[in-house]
């Protein structure tokens, strides 16, 4: 009776898993304008799908439940077209609807068919050694002419980014003890930061409306927190610890709900969230494996999610699809995984970029418009590198643009501003910290002094920076345990 009812609750969480896949799939056609309607929907049948999927249901119950998700399939299918085509186990397309334009564009499209898998190794093969390209002498970076223009179209002068960026300082947090390791804003939140530290702890704060206070200081965690990301919907945060565990935090209960054990009891240094289903979570260790976690279960998703590479993976983002994962070793290496959701299987492509030994400690990656995309890294020693691809071709990636910054020993990290105005709209406006204790803001598509702004009132080496959705408020983490929050202009 027992293990009925147990393959019962699999079946049920496993419905409800690809109900919420699909919701997620089809969201962006949905709702085209609204980026917050988009997340509340998607946090409601989270709520929804965890309220149902606990409870047991009858043979009865589960089969209404599969008629529903095919039902709801054709429907969603019929109104706003297949989201993805061919959708064998062998080859599939994915689709999604462009931000700027409202228009149905292809973000990415790789065959899995067998019969593909050859001829996309030999076009990698001219990315075995990337060494080259991080000296932009040598490197080429000849990006399509319509691409350059648009960029070039997009650059605002600095006198309007005086007049959007004040600078002036709103709060200092002192939650923590250790050095600050993380620091993010809620998405399309203004006012909900959290903040992760060498001390083992996660603080949750309010920063809007005045004062700003702590909402939650949690503990749990028996070594350094490394890394954070929230979730989607916000109402989850995942932590990477050095105690070779991964915890997943319910925001609004302040509680663990979930401990992630290493398979090897290694160190972990990054996590994410896959950005499609948020069940699904990535860590990388100090053993370089990386390895996909079912939230439900708390155990590895399957065989066929563990990849290895040569090094500690100490930096993971993925695109906004949730196919491509980017990981960054300490070995300065560039990894790209292809992720196929269907059969919960990570496919190693190649080694993309190698910066010759040296470490990697921060990536994001970014879709600036309908064609082009951007990785953002940074690179001890001392390098913040902008890469851009041209219709996510792998092929495509070149070095954009290599800036100096103060990095020698600690993990700095960086990320790209959030685009507020259609003039913004292909920018490639970036956030770094730095080892000279100030936060820095470039725009990558100056070709001469790309400095926008400069931010002094740490006074030590800078970690980890972050902004809310609207670019009103940045938050910036030092070595001290110090967080600074930043009012970024007078409207706030």
């Amino acid at each position: 009776m027992n293990c009925c009812k147990t393959n019962n609750e699999k079946i049920n969480n496993n419905i409800w898993q690809e109900i919420l896949s699909l919701d997620a799939k089809f969201n962006f056609k949905r709702i085209t304008q609204n980026s917050q309607l988009r997340t509340l929907y998607l946090r409601r049948r989270t709520q929804i799908m965890r309220e149902n999927s606990v409870k047991c249901k009858d043979e009865d119950t589960l089969q209404k439940r599969r008629d529903y998700l095919n039902l709801r399939t054709q429907i969603l299918e019929q109104k706003f077209g297949q989201s993805f085509e061919n959708s064998s186990l062998n080859s599939y397309s994915l689709q999604n609807r462009s931000r700027a334009n409202n228009k149905t564009s292809t973000v990415d499209s790789i065959s899995l068919n067998l019969d593909m898998k050859d001829n996309f190794s030999r076009k990698l093969n001219n990315f075995t050694n990337m060494s080259s390209i991080l000296n932009p002498k040598i490197s080429n970076l000849n990006l399509s002419r319509e691409s350059l223009h648009s960029n070039q179209r997009s650059v605002n002068s600095k006198q309007n980014y005086d007049e959007l960026f004040c600078g002036q300082v709103n709060h200092v947090f002192n939650n923590h003890t250790g050095s600050v390791t993380g620091v993010k804003f809620a998405n399309n939140d203004r006012s909900l930061l959290a903040s992760c530290s060498f001390d083992g702890t996660l603080a949750i704060c309010q920063v809007i409306p005045t004062p700003a206070t702590m909402i939650y200081k949690l503990e749990g965690h028996k070594a350094p927190i490394m890394d954070m990301q929230w979730s989607t919907t916000n109402d989850l945060i995942v932590t990477a610890s050095l105690d070779a565990t991964a915890r997943v935090w319910q925001v609004t209960k302040g509680k663990c709900m979930r401990i992630l054990r290493d398979t090897v009891n290694s160190e972990i240094f990054c996590c994410c969230f896959l950005p499609i289903n948020e069940n699904m979570i990535f860590t990388g260790n100090s053993k370089g494996l990386i390895q996909v976690y079912n939230l439900s279960t708390g155990i590895i998703a399957s065989k066929n999610c563990l990849q290895k590479v040569n090094g500690k993976v100490q930096a993971m983002c993925f695109d906004s699809t949730g196919s491509n994962l980017w990981v960054g070793d300490n070995n300065g290496a560039v990894h790209l995984f292809q992720f196929n959701i269907y059969n919960l299987k990570l496919n190693k492509t190649k080694k993309i970029i190698s910066n010759n030994g040296y470490s990697i400690t921060s990536l994001s990656f970014k879709h600036l418009n309908s064609k082009e995309s951007a990785l953002l890294v940074n690179s001890m020693p001392n390098f913040l590198l902008l890469y851009k691809l041209i219709n996510s071709d792998i092929q495509s990636i070149r070095l954009r643009k290599r800036i100096l910054i103060k990095q020698n020993e600690l993990m700095i990290k960086s990320t790209f501003c959030p685009v507020i105005n259609k003039k913004q709209q292909n920018s490639s406006l970036v956030c770094s910290g730095s080892e000279d204790n100030c936060v820095y803001i470039y725009d990558m598509d100056f070709d001469e002094d790309p400095l926008i702004v400069k931010l002094e009132k740490h006074e030590y080496p800078v970690i980890d920076v972050g902004l809310n959705y609207d670019l009103s408020l940045l938050a910036s983490g030092d070595n001290n345990g110090t967080v600074i929050i930043w009012k970024m202009n007078n409207q706030t």
